[in-house]
């Protein structure tokens, strides 16, 4: 995959997940979004070669309240 190809990909699998976390958390775009780029599975997700862009947006958006609970670790892939 080229880098232009992830970088497409991720801002597809971002809008996504911040569509999730809105809906889990009762919060508006803004601030999702905000904390979603400033969490560990967001930098995770930037990341090609850890593969989290294989999980489903309900699994990022979940991985990331458990973050917030201090709960965080990656599934096996």
């Amino acid at each position: 995959m080229t880098e232009r190809d992830f970088e497409i990909m991720l801002y597809g699998i971002t809008a996504n997940v911040i569509a999730k976390i809105v809906e889990l958390n009762n919060w508006t775009e803004d601030v999702a979004m905000e904390r979603f780029a400033q969490s560990k599975v967001y930098s995770y997700l930037e990341m090609e070669e850890t593969k989290v862009w294989h999980y489903s947006s309900l699994m990022l958006a979940q991985l990331f309240n458990e973050e917030r609970a201090g709960k965080f670790s990656l599934p096996e892939v």
